[in-house]
């Protein structure tokens, strides 16, 4: 793919340092830019998911149990929504 971009004055300042810093051509220091906010958006978001699984963590009402007795406790469930019909 090819890109055409309109930088400003700040950008094009980075990435003529990193040019002369790492002696990479513009197109390695973008992809590699791309490499590093790809990572930092998934790194975000796993925070995110783990925030949200910490928060939700112990919230649901049940049995201690409900991983061993889940069967039972649907069949029990069934057995008195069903028991008048």
């Amino acid at each position: 793919m090819r890109i055409n971009a309109r930088l400003d004055q700040e950008s094009e300042k980075a990435i003529e340092f990193l040019r002369q810093a790492t002696g990479l051509p513009v197109t390695e220091i973008v992809k590699h830019s791309l490499k590093l906010y790809v990572k930092e958006l998934e790194s975000d978001a796993r925070a995110k998911n783990q925030q949200l699984l910490h928060e939700l963590a112990g919230i649901a009402e049940g049995s201690s149990d409900g991983s061993e007795t889940y069967k039972r406790d649907v069949r029990d469930y069934i057995d008195e929504k069903f028991a008048d019909h």
